[in-house]
This record gives structure tokens, C-alpha cells and sequence, in this order.
């Protein structure tokens, strides 16, 4: 059972560590995309605000970061629809054209590489944009090449559980009636699809592309938006290829968090403050 008086303590340690940072601010590494999940394409949900009052990535970089220019809230919108994606594969495939089109509108001596921080479905947009776009020439995408961090948020590798849950699907068919597509986008989440079958296939080729990978979770097991730990770790480190095993930085799963919401891992200080000393780091 969590403490939470230990863990009330260790997010307010961690506001003090974000208020540090306003006045000795951080400098990001390299151009990093926080890429937001199913039914968040503007990634409102997930990262928030900017110049909200509350925790949230999108407020605190300007106040904790001297390059916030180097960030991307990916925004999967165009002219505010949402786009008619059948699956995250689409989704992988715009998130590599965006960053392509990115680098080449850098200039002369941009940092050559990039970090991607996922919320959700966001990580196997990440996952699809690195290692599946080979296999879907006709999407006229290049695989993202030079990750070096890769941090997804409660992402269902191994497959979402609720996403056959008739009652989940009626919920976002409620939401947003005129949108059909979002039932295709789910399903091809649910733990037997084929394209979880792809992604399990390619978990040592995604692992082989990427400097590092930090799974992490929330520790919540109710509702049914909740992510199984196996299924937002990716497994066990010796699942994976050995050549690979020192790119994953092992899961960790954050005490008193849920998937979205107020509560959500994303709003939590204590996520925020360790993401960000990733992304300043190495």
C-alpha cells in the first residue's frame, strides 16, 4: 500500500527542485518531440497548458529550461480536426515526416539528434516512426533515425487491455460520434492485433535504433484506462536481444499516479523533474 505521506514529500521535493531550476535553468541536449496518445492530438491532455498554473510539461519548460525553443508538442491536428488514422502506424509515419522536415529546416550545426517523450499510444507512434516504417514503404516515410532518449509514458506495448472492452469503445464513440475512425485506432491496440503482433516483432529493431529507453508506468490498477505493468515495461530486460539490453534503462512505475487526468504520470512533478534531467543530460 503506498505511503502517501512519503510520497506527498517526495513531489513537493521535487516543486523545489523545479523551483531551482528557474533560477539556475536546465539546457535540453538536443530537439525533443513529447508526443501525446489516442484521442489527445493536441497533446492538451497529456502535457497541458502553456502558462498553466498547474504541473504540467508544457508550462514548466519556458519557466526551468534556457532552449525551450528546442521542444515540439507534437500536434497531430490539422486546421483542428483530427487526422483520419486507421492505426498508430499512420500516426509513426507523420511524426517522421515532421521531424525530417524539421531537420531540414535546421540550421548549420543543430544538434543532429532528437528525444521523444510519449504519453500512452504516443510510444508506439515513437515505436512505429523508428522501427516498423520500413516494412510500409507506401506511407513515404523514413524510419527516425539518431534517437537518443526514448521516455513513454503508460504505453501498451505488449497491447491495451481495455481496448476490446465494449464499454470503453461505446465511451469514445459517445465523445466523438462523427469520427469512426477512433474504433480502428483502437482496436489496433488490442492485446491479439496484428499490429501489437509488429510491434512485438520489432522490439529488438526499435531497441537497436534508440541511445536509451525509459519505460514508465503509473501504479494504479483500477479503472479501465490503466495500462498492465508488463504491457507499458515492454517485458523483462533479458526479453530483449543481449546486444541491446544496455539501451533499456529499466521500467519504473510511479506510486499514487493514474494513466490521464489530474493524477495523470505526465502531471506528476516527480515524472516532470526526472524527464527533464534526462533530457539535459547525456
Amino acid at each position: 500500500m503506498a505511503n502517501l505521506k512519503v510520497i506527498a514529500a517526495a513531489r513537493a521535493r521535487a516543486r523545489d527542485r523545479l523551483w531551482e531550476w528557474t533560477e539556475r535553468p536546465l539546457i535540453l541536449r538536443r530537439r525533443v518531440y513529447f508526443v501525446p496518445g489516442f484521442t489527445d492530438e493536441d497533446g492538451l491532455s497529456c502535457w497541458g497548458e502553456p502558462g498553466s498554473r498547474a504541473s504540467c510539461f508544457a508550462s514548466q519548460l519556458p519557466e526551468v529550461c534556457a532552449n525551450p525553443g528546442l521542444a515540439t508538442f507534437v500536434d497531430f491536428r490539422r486546421d483542428g480536426a483530427a487526422p483520419r488514422y486507421e492505426n498508430f502506424i499512420r500516426f509513426g509515419a507523420h511524426l517522421a515526416r515532421l521531424v525530417a522536415a524539421d531537420r531540414a529546416a535546421a540550421p548549420a550545426g543543430a544538434p543532429a539528434g532528437v528525444d521523444l517523450v510519449c504519453h500512452s499510444m504516443g510510444g508506439l507512434d515513437s515505436l512505429a516512426a523508428i522501427a516498423l516504417l520500413d516494412d510500409y514503404p507506401e506511407l513515404d516515410a523514413a524510419p527516425l533515425a539518431s534517437v537518443r532518449n526514448v521516455i513513454p509514458f503508460d504505453t501498451p506495448f505488449l497491447g491495451f487491455a481495455a481496448a476490446s472492452n465494449p464499454l470503453f469503445g461505446k465511451l469514445k464513440r459517445m465523445q466523438r460520434p462523427d469520427e469512426p475512425w477512433l474504433t480502428s485506432q483502437l482496436l489496433a491496440m488490442e492485446t491479439r492485433s496484428l499490429r501489437i503482433a509488429e510491434v512485438a516483432q520489432a522490439r529488438d529493431r526499435f531497441l537497436d535504433r534508440v541511445g536509451a529507453f525509459w519505460p514508465r508506468g503509473a501504479d494504479n490498477t483500477g479503472g479501465l484506462i490503466e495500462v498492465p505493468h508488463e504491457s507499458a515495461s515492454f517485458g523483462e530486460p533479458e526479453e530483449f536481444a543481449r546486444a541491446g539490453r544496455e539501451r533499456y534503462r529499466g521500467y519504473r512505475a510511479w506510486e499514487d499516479t493514474s494513466h490521464s487526468g489530474a493524477k495523470g504520470l505526465t502531471r506528476d512533478p516527480r515524472a516532470i523533474v526526472e524527464v527533464l534531467e534526462i533530457l539535459a543530460g547525456d
